[in-house]
Parts: C-alpha cells; structure tokens; sequence
C-alpha cells in the first residue's frame, strides 16, 4: 500500500477511528490509513475515560447502540477486562418518572433492567444511608466497566492483522476540495517524538511550530472520515464544513477508601450527578466523577485538584452517607479529559456537508467507548455498501442539526 493513497483515511485513531478501521478492513474495503498526532492517546478522550458501558440510555438510538455493542463486550470479555456488575441509577422524582416510562423501552431491546424502591436501594447500598431526593432507581445487571486502552488495542490489533496502517505523529492541517469531493489532505509529519508539553500545547492551541521537526506529507484518498471527536470544530473548517461539536473538560477523582468497601460494585450514579466504581478488586481505590453543568467549552486538560474534590465529590458523598461514613477517605490524584458534545448529546454518524466522500464519525458525548463496536460497524456499512444494514443509523448523520431534528439523549452525565 502507497500510503500517501490509500482508498480510506480515517483523521483519528482513537476507539472509534482504530474500530472503523478494522471493521473497514474486514469488509474488504480497499487500503485504509490512520493518521495520528499521538498513536498512544495521552490527551485522547479513549484513553481519560471512566470505562463505564450502559445501555440504559433514555433515546431508542443511544439504548441500542449500547446494547448491541455490550452483547459485543461480552464475546470479549477476558480480553477488554470488562466486568458486568451492573449499574445502580439514582433518580430524583421527576427523572424516576421518566425512568418508569422507559421499561418499555428495554423490554423492546431486550436489556435486562430492575425498578428499586428507596428501601430496596437501601438494602444495595447501605453506604447511602439518606436518600433524600431519591424516588428510586434501577439496576442493570448487564451494564459494566471495562478498560478503554484494552478495547482501543483490541480493535487496532486486528486492524493491523488486515494490513490497516496506522500512521504516527502527523498533525492534519487542511485539505484541497475540489467541487464535492476532497481531494487531498494536507499534514505535517513529526520527526522526532514530541514531549508531553509539546503534544498538549498542539491539543490545545492547534498550532505547530512549523519551523521545528516537520515534513510537510500530502494523502490522496478516495475517501475520508473525521474522527477527531472533541477536535471536530478545528478538522472541520480545514474539511469545508462548520461542525457545532463542542470540547467540554470532564474531571474524574481518585481516593482511597478503606472503611467502605466497593470493590463488589458496579457503577453507582447519584442522582446529583456523582458516579463513582471501586479502580481494581480490593484495592481500597475508588474513582469518582461529577459533570459540572456550568462548565464552559475549552481545550483545557487541567485538573482542579483537592478543591474540586472537596467540593464536588466528597461534599456529595458526606450528604449522603454522612460523616461517619466518608470522614476516613483521602484524595489521591485525578486527571481531566474531554468529551466532544453535540447540540443533543446524541453521535454524529454519516456523510459531512455537502462532500460526497466525507464521513464523520463521532461527538458521542461521553459515549464514545460504549457504542464504539457498533458506530464503527455501521460506518464500515455505510461505506463498504452505500447503505446500512444492522439498522438505519441515518438520523446520526450531523445534517440533521440544520433540520431541526434532534436526537435528544437526556439521561447524560
């Protein structure tokens, strides 16, 4: 393979750029390449996630691509170290209500979810002894963790068993377009491998220093996907097209708790908000995350450290199971990433403005890792044969923003 000209260039290998390109690959669908600042992911959204899988999502198209992806996981398991311990769900009054409203739902796809009375939940997680605010919650017993790394590696394993190329240290910078299609893509290649510093200052600035160790390279593809996830807003002015994705930081906490014991649990979600797993079997480590709904879109990896903690993770575990129970616990580090959000939290999925061999796959608004299996089987459809084929994904596709029809996924966190 030429791989200035290889048949498909995927932007991106994150999980959901190395997924595309193996199920590409396996389909047959010519020569791919897969181009990357930084094969190894340090700022990547895949490799700063919680691992969490659910499929108990409150939009059909949110539900099913969760869920046909976990009955993938499952296959799997032993080599993405996912483990199904389920999800406990807490909800305030009027989310129970909606919750309530959506067992048909489940019981259409087949998830297996269980409905919990606040006594119930007290018997589950005696931890939480007030409850106050919490009308009720489910539990879905398939739902589980699972390291994003592991399931990242596993994709690109198999990608590179089908001779995918997987290309490091090019940093896009634009692209020739030529009526509706693109002819070429524009990068600069890295000579020599960039500190932590340098890869962060071109995450969040989105500049090189062009006078430093750079080839300018030039790729000729047949077609191009975007999945440069929380980058969208950058790739996709150089691509002709304005992508309404933003970057928002997520800040995730690491503490050590000896007097509480979680390492039987699966993911537990507040209904403030908070959601917290045990990091490891009978480690004492627990890891703990709260979305701030006042937090701006940035390109900004900075952790807030032992204010942020204090605040919004050990505030809300103290109110919940009071100072005798969360008094013993010490914070010991965290670390910040970004999800790329869409105007409705749901994917983007399908062709990219008005340029018939542009494809955009991402945006999954902290749902990347979850979905990945099936986002990257229907794009490897899309492309290998025109059309979808395990069920219509069309309303992924980002032109439905200007159309006015939202796929609006509200039980986000």
């Amino acid at each position: 393979m030429d791989v200035t000209r290889p048949d498909i260039l995927i932007l991106g290998a994150g999980i959901l750029g190395s997924s595309a390109a193996w199920q590409l690959a396996e389909r047959g669908a010519g020569s791919i390449g897969v181009l990357d600042l930084d094969l190894a992911g340090t700022f990547s959204s895949s490799e700063r996630n919680a691992g969490g899988c659910r499929a108990t999502w409150w939009h059909p198209i949110n539900a099913e691509l969760s869920w046909r992806s976990l009955q993938f996981y499952e296959e799997i398991a032993a080599e993405i170290q996912f483990f199904q311990r389920g999800y406990l769900f807490l909800y305030s009054p009027r989310r129970w209500a909606v919750a309530r409203e959506k067992k048909a739902q489940y019981d259409r796809l087949g998830i297996p979810v269980e409905y919990l009375a606040p006594d119930e939940i007290r018997a589950r997680l005696p931890e939480f002894e007030n409850l106050k605010g919490v009308a009720g919650a489910t539990f879905s017993p398939k739902d589980g963790l699972l390291d994003p790394h592991l399931l990242k590696e596993y994709y690109r394993a198999r990608a590179k068993a089908l001779e995918v190329k997987f290309l490091d240290g090019f940093y896009f910078t634009g692209a020739e377009l030529r009526g509706r299609r693109v002819e070429a893509v524009h990068a600069l290649r890295r000579t020599s491998p960039p500190s932590e510093e340098v890869l962060e200052e071109i995450h969040t600035r989105h500049e090189v220093d062009r006078g430093g160790p750079w080839e300018r390279e030039v790729f000729r593809p047949k077609a191009v996907i975007n999945c440069t996830g929380a980058w969208f807003p950058v790739s996709s002015r150089h691509l002709g097209y304005a992508s309404p994705v933003q970057p928002v930081r997520r800040q995730i906490s690491l503490f050590e708790s000896h007097a509480e014991d979680f390492s039987d649990r699966g993911m537990i979600v507040d209904s403030s908000g908070l959601y917290l797993h045990a990091e490891g079997a009978h480690s004492g480590r627990v890891l703990a995350g709260y979305s701030n709904r006042d937090e701006r879109p940035s390109y900004s990896f900075r952790y807030d450290g032992e204010p942020f903690f204090d605040k919004k993770i050990w505030l809300r575990l103290y109110r919940r199971g009071g100072r005798r129970r969360f008094e013993a616990i010490r914070h010991l580090r965290g670390w910040a990433g970004l999800y790329a959000v869409s105007p409705d939290k749901s994917g983007i999925l399908g062709r990219a403005g008005e340029l018939e061999n542009l494809y955009e796959l991402g945006a999954a608004t902290g749902r990347g890792v979850m979905q990945s299996y099936m986002l990257g089987k229907l794009t490897a459809e899309l492309i290998a044969t025109g059309r979808f084929q395990t069920f219509d994904a069309a309303p992924l596709s980002g032109g439905r923003f200007a159309r006015g029809e939202f796929l609006l996924e509200a039980l986000d966190i």
